[in-house]
């Protein structure tokens, strides 16, 4: 516990809000040795620095003021605040620092969720997550993808590239979900692709939320940059655009990334504070509230029993599994031999319906590739 104790600064208990069912009258700011398992845990990280903008740190304050307010919604799990990482003189000794932590919180089997500062912080979490010694699936909310020289020092801009290049490599797959083609390069576009990484546009997830659902369940970790929300007056995050996910459809992804078992660590980042009327505060603690509430269902997801659909493609049969008490589907790759049999892909209704159409969904043949 000595790693939590040392580089925490702990809340300022005249936050607190003790209204009768209230998220502040519930909410833990103490624990002796532990935390209890299958817990969450709130991280304050507000270390901007690495993110390019001349603000170094993130106002995260009035969020937690906002947080305490809303409604704990009878959930079934001890909920932490643990206050904020005590900046190190240089940013790499932050990184240092929420590395440590959430290696700690993932031995307790906690759900850690990490607020404030800039992107590059999810390399720390990568890291963090060596201790499972397993491939590893990232999905980043973000509105540019950017490949920068990993020889530099770490920053948002090279994350990334870090990630891939350096050794040992465990990323197995990494999913960007809306980007904005005019601020993404055809040259890195065609990396990913080499990479077998996917690439949502904007415009293709905001016409179906729901798409977005099979890759977080997917996914180990998520990082949400709040550049990817739409923000008229720029004060909602370092690198805010007119256009983006409106307030709504992130809450809705924030919901989805909470209802994946699979997901160990969650960001939101490169919020940066001090709006007059205190909506970019209200915004970000409801998008925290939307990713506790979906941890929360997850109890409704738990026995699973599959309908089984075969879908015949030429020499191919492409076989597609049903939860048989709510929408969820997977595809069922088979490789012939290795000591891989059978893999579950997560997918969607629409990827079977594609293949009854005769198209093979373009994550069945990535699968195949990643394991060549």
């Amino acid at each position: 516990m000595g790693t939590l104790e040392d580089f925490l600064q702990p809340v300022d208990e005249s936050l607190l809000y003790s209204q009768p069912d209230s998220i502040g009258s519930k909410i833990q700011f103490y624990w002796d040795d532990k935390l209890e398992e299958n817990s969450v845990a709130i991280i304050g990280c507000p270390d901007l620095r690495g993110s390019g903008h001349a603000n170094k740190f993130s106002d995260i304050k009035v969020i937690r003021e906002e947080f305490y307010r809303l409604v704990w919604n009878d959930w079934n799990f001890t909920l932490y605040d643990l206050g904020d990482i005590i900046p190190g003189n240089e940013i790499e000794d932050t990184y240092f620092v929420l590395k440590k932590i959430i290696e700690e919180l993932l031995e307790m089997k906690v759900h850690p969720i990490i607020l404030g500062g800039n992107m590059g912080l999810n390399y720390a979490v990568y890291k963090a997550l060596y201790k499972l010694d397993k491939p590893l699936n990232f999905t980043a909310i973000d509105t540019k993808i950017e490949m920068g020289n990993a020889g530099e020092p770490l920053m948002e801009k090279n994350y990334i590239s870090r990630m891939i290049v350096e050794e040992p490599n465990l990323l197995f797959n990494f999913t960007n979900i809306g980007y904005q083609s005019y601020f993404v390069p055809k040259s890195v576009l065609r990396i990913f692709d080499k990479l077998d990484f996917e690439g949502v546009r904007l415009g293709n997830i905001t016409e179906n939320l729901k798409e977005s659902e099979p890759i977080f369940r997917s996914s180990d970790f998520v990082g949400i940059n709040l550049d990817s929300v739409e923000s008229y007056d720029g004060t909602l995050s370092v690198g805010s655009t007119a256009n983006g996910f409106t307030n709504r459809e992130i809450c809705a992804l924030a919901r989805y990334i909470g209802l994946s078992k699979q997901v160990k660590v969650t960001g939101i980042y490169n919020f940066l504070g001090g709006s007059y009327n205190k909506m970019n505060e209200k915004l970000v603690s409801q998008l925290l509230w939307y990713l506790v509430d979906g941890k929360n269902q997850q109890q409704y997801y738990e026995n699973e029993e599959y309908i089984k659909y075969i879908v015949l493609h030429e020499d191919k049969e492409l076989v597609f599994l049903k939860d048989k008490h709510v929408e969820k589907w997977w595809l069922a790759i088979n490789f012939d031999s290795g000591d891989l049999s059978t893999f579950l892909v997560p997918c969607s209704k629409k990827d079977y319906k594609d293949a009854l159409e005769g198209n093979v969904p373009e994550k069945y043949w990535k699968t195949f590739k990643r394991f060549l």
